[in-house]
This record gives structure tokens, C-alpha cells and sequence, in this order.
């Protein structure tokens, strides 16, 4: 009785002073949420929910600001790859000194190393698009839903911790790992991202306003069963897509320990999801989900 009446920040703190280290890094992950969730905006029009324009504002501009710099970071990289940057004359213009300095911090970077930074802006690429997908598919074919949150950068804690924890492995890789790579990885990551990218935003222009980003629990009178296009062969391509997705991100870092750990925790989410989701369909749709169901196939593995 005791311990019940503790709060579990109180707990681990009194009386398992060893679980206090991981007390901070919930505190510091709790703090990002808070961020990523605009709490401290509170008493600003435009930020106060999820429908402000400030939150799509910034949200928006962070991520295409993103996408930019690491497409010419891109670039740049491939082409010291390829040997195609060469080191101009030398000038007196201070511009072009700076400049000069860049070109020779580029050329260099030892092969491993520009190799990881090379798959590094890949990723960042794709997740920037896929985030910005989330919203615009939203926008333009269920905008009666489309919220700050359609860009599922908040998803959960899980999700930010998961980010969190592939950004550490591969920062621990490129500097100290450098040689650990496999570009034959990298580039069955790209297929795979591509692939689910692809389904995931095939389903929501497929679905239309009868997508959305979480479980209905009551039909809405523009609800309906969509069983063509790509929902033809897949129950729920969203979820696939975003299965593979996942694992693909990781696979693009040649992120070993991130790869396990997104498949096994992406299946765990999806095993219980998708039965929950698939008992609220047949709520909606009786025997005609069933029939469905019996044609198509989830395309996860035991799921």
C-alpha cells in the first residue's frame, strides 16, 4: 500500500537510487515531447492546439529547410564521391576562401566516413519527405482532418525514443565504427523505404476522407469499406508501409542493433493494433469485412 501511494518518479528515486539514471533520460525525453507537443507556446493564439497555423508554420518550414540542406549535402558528397569537386585556384576574396576551406574539409573525409555521411543525408531525406507526405496526402484528400498533427513527427514517446536511440548507434558508428558499413544494406534499404513509402501513400489517396491516422471507434456517415486499388491485395497497406519503412530508415544507416529493435518493436504495435482495428471494422461493416478480409493479406510476417 505504500508504494501504490508513491508516484513512480518518487519510487525510483527513493528506493532504487540505481534506476536514477534512467529517471533522466525519461525527464529529458518527457522535455522533447513537450517541445515536439508546443506546450510551451500556451496563450499564443495560433499555437494553443493542433489546428493553429503557427504549429503547421514552423513545423512545415523546419522540415523543408531540412530536406534542403541535406539534398545539397547530398549532392556535395556524391560528387567528392565520384571525384567530380575539384579545389579552385587560390583567391584573395575572403568568400572564396571560405568556400575553399569547405571543398578541402570535404576531400578530406576518409571514404568510410563520407560514405556514412553520404547515407546519412538519404535518410534525413526520406524521413523529411515522408513526414511532409503525412501531411499533404492529409491535406489534400482528407482535409477535414488535417491538423498540425498530421505530420506524426509527435507520434509518442516510443516513437521519439526510438529516433533518439538510432541517431545515437550511428553517431557511435560514424565516429568510432567507421569500417562497420555494408552498402549492399544501404541500398536494400532504400528499395524498402521507397516501397512503403509508395503503399502508405497509396492508401491514403486510396481511402480518401475515410483515412485517418487513428482507429474510428464510431462510423462517420462518409465511412465506407474501401476494397479497391491497392486495398485489393493489402488489409492494411498503411501499416505495411509503414513497417517497412521503418526497418528501411534503419537499414539505410547500417544501423545493426536499430534494425532488430524497429522490426521487433514495429510488430509488436501492429500485433495488437491490427486485431483491435479489425474488430471495430467488422462492428462497421458486419459480413461484408469478413468476406473482404478472407481476399486479401496483412503482408507482415504472423500478422
Amino acid at each position: 500500500h505504500y508504494c501504490t501511494s508513491l508516484s513512480y518518479t518518487q519510487l525510483f528515486t527513493t528506493d532504487m537510487p540505481h534506476f536514477r539514471p534512467l529517471m533522466l533520460l525519461a525527464n529529458r525525453l518527457s522535455s522533447i515531447q513537450s517541445i515536439l507537443s508546443f506546450e510551451r507556446w500556451e496563450g499564443y493564439h495560433h499555437f494553443e492546439d493542433e489546428k493553429g497555423i503557427g504549429r503547421v508554420a514552423i513545423l512545415s518550414t523546419f522540415l523543408g529547410m531540412n530536406l534542403g540542406a541535406n539534398a545539397v549535402l547530398f549532392l556535395v558528397f556524391k560528387l567528392v564521391q565520384l571525384g567530380l569537386i575539384f579545389i579552385p585556384p587560390t583567391e584573395t576574396t575572403s568568400s572564396t576562401t571560405t568556400i575553399q576551406s569547405l571543398l578541402h574539409c570535404f576531400l578530406s573525409i576518409e571514404s568510410n566516413t563520407l560514405q556514412l555521411a553520404l547515407q546519412w543525408t538519404v535518410y534525413s531525406i526520406f524521413l523529411c519527405l515522408f513526414h511532409l507526405g503525412e501531411y499533404f496526402s492529409t491535406c489534400i484528400y482528407n482535409p477535414s482532418v488535417t491538423t498540425s498533427d498530421s505530420f506524426m513527427i509527435n507520434q509518442s514517446k516510443a516513437y521519439t525514443a526510438a529516433a533518439l536511440i538510432s541517431w545515437v548507434e550511428f553517431a557511435i558508428r560514424i565516429f568510432f565504427f567507421p569500417q562497420n558499413n555494408s552498402t549492399r544494406m544501404f541500398h536494400v534499404g532504400i528499395f524498402l523505404v521507397i516501397l512503403g513509402q509508395t503503399c502508405r501513400t497509396l492508401a491514403m489517396v486510396t481511402c480518401g476522407e475515410s483515412f485517418n491516422h487513428y482507429i474510428q471507434r464510431d462510423k462517420k456517415d462518409n465511412h465506407e469499406l474501401v476494397t479497391k486499388g491497392i486495398y485489393s491485395i493489402l488489409r492494411h497497406p498503411s501499416y505495411f508501409g509503414f513497417y517497412y519503412w521503418s526497418i528501411g530508415t534503419q537499414m539505410i544507416l547500417c544501423n545493426y542493433f536499430s534494425v532488430v529493435v524497429y522490426a521487433l518493436a514495429a510488430w509488436k504495435f501492429f500485433h495488437y493494433r491490427i486485431p483491435f482495428e479489425e474488430r471495430t471494422l467488422r462492428h462497421h461493416f458486419g459480413s461484408a469485412y469478413d468476406e473482404y478480409s478472407s481476399k486479401t493479406i496483412v503482408g507482415i510476417p504472423f500478422l
